[in-house]
């Protein structure tokens, strides 16, 4: 495996590992209402930032990084100018990925906790809780990448 793909693993390993510490702090936050999301405390917000910054960086570096290197890794030729979602379909038709349109359902929570909706609660506590369910399917999209670079590894 390249020194390139290995560093982006580490990279990946770190994040994961940093994000699902948390989530198993945050699960006793659930099930998050609205009373619950308007009058959170410092630490808690600061645990869910924390949840936010991880899913970000996780989904960056496995979507800017590691698939594409694993696709290359892969040997599975694809046109220059492919759409993204075309190297996802082809990730999954690989094994490296569990799934495609999951991938595009984190790309929308991504862009969603982007924003505070601090005088709607009710908004708060649903976008609080779509993260939490999303940050389980990004850690098992990791998880699968993970499993798929062990198989491209060259026997030693």
């Amino acid at each position: 495996m390249t020194a390139k793909l290995n560093a982006a693993l580490a990279e990946c390993r770190l994040h994961a590992a940093t994000l699902a510490g948390a989530i198993r702090e945050a699960a006793l936050l659930r099930p998050v209402t609205a009373e619950r999301a308007q009058s959170l405390d410092a630490p808690t917000r600061r645990l869910l930032d924390q949840i936010a910054y991880r899913f970000a960086k996780l989904q960056d570096s496995l979507g800017e990084k590691v698939l594409p290197a694993l696709l290359k890794r892969a040997e599975e030729p694809l046109a220059p100018d492919a759409l993204f979602g075309e190297k996802l379909q082809r990730l999954e038709r690989l094994g490296a990925i569990p799934s495609a349109d999951a991938w595009r359902v984190l790309r929308e929570v991504r862009n969603a906790i982007a924003h505070e909706y601090p005088d709607q609660p009710a908004i708060q506590a649903a976008m609080i809780e779509r993260l939490l369910d999303a940050t389980d399917e990004l850690l098992r999209v990791w998880t699968s990448a993970e499993a798929f670079s062990k198989r491209l590894a060259p026997a030693n």
